[in-house]
């Protein structure tokens, strides 16, 4: 395992592109704390702060982590990896998890322009809380990005999803709205979703309001859940790929 995270970050360092989120995501924190200080709204700093950083982690396992198989058949080394097929999936596994993990600095960019930047009262409230809501989240980020990434295998017009699924998530995420603020057809869809209870936790335990218990314990259990069902439809991809049963879209 080690060694494949050691190759993954080599390649993160030889495609600048892939840390994108790390120069982008502060650019998007400049425009909403502009809008907080316009609407005398400071007291929202935080939860802006949290909101931000989630939609960076939620576009760079989508959009960037998700891109690892894709990467590897313009590369030619896909078909050779079918032949190892355990071996390789878990390989991808690490390179995804290393790469959807490229996003966690942003959060303390994010929390450092609201603070230096506009002044705002930006901290972190309980930093151990919100370290072990950030794996849980990475976790669960990470299995979408595997399940994409067969997808955008074997699937036409996967890239189309792909950029679908940007604003209807941030919605069922909770993240633009309050879950309980969106219509009861959506609501049910959105607890299922590993990221609306992360989002409450995570601005709980960075605002310091006291992380709400059901929340903590639906994201621990929903997070390795949606990681588990990633990896699993991954393995069915390539496993169906190896035995010629799909093919290779160019």
């Amino acid at each position: 395992m080690g060694s494949y995270f050691r190759a993954q970050w080599w390649l993160l360092l030889r495609s600048p592109r892939l840390l994108g989120p790390l120069v982008i995501t502060p650019l998007y924190s400049l425009v909403f704390f502009s809008v907080l200080r316009e609407h005398h709204r400071v007291g929202l700093a935080t939860t802006m702060a949290t909101t931000a950083f989630l939609m960076c982690l939620w576009s760079q396992a989508v959009f960037v982590a998700s891109d690892a198989v894709d990467y590897d058949r313009w590369e030619g080394t896909l078909e050779a990896g079918l032949f190892t097929p355990r071996r390789y999936t878990d390989a991808l596994a690490v390179r995804v998890l290393t790469t959807t993990a490229v996003s966690l600095p942003a959060l303390g960019e994010i929390l450092l322009i609201g603070r230096l930047g506009f002044g705002y009262p930006v901290t972190v409230a309980h930093p151990a809380l919100m370290c072990l809501i950030l794996l849980l989240m990475l976790c669960g980020s990470a299995g979408i990005a595997l399940a994409i990434s067969g997808l955008l295998v074997v699937v036409r017009g996967a890239r189309t999803l792909q950029n679908a699924m940007t604003y209807p998530f941030y919605l069922l995420g909770g993240l633009i709205l309050p879950v309980g603020a969106l219509p009861d057809v959506l609501q049910w869809p959105a607890r299922a979703f590993y990221l609306s209870w992360g989002a409450q936790a995570l601005r709980d335990a960075v605002g310091g309001t006291g992380v709400d218990a059901t929340a903590l314990c639906a994201l621990a259990v929903l997070a390795p859940l949606q990681a588990g069902a990633g990896y699993t439809v991954l393995r069915l991809v390539l496993r169906r790929a190896r035995e010629g049963k799909v093919i290779l879209h160019g």
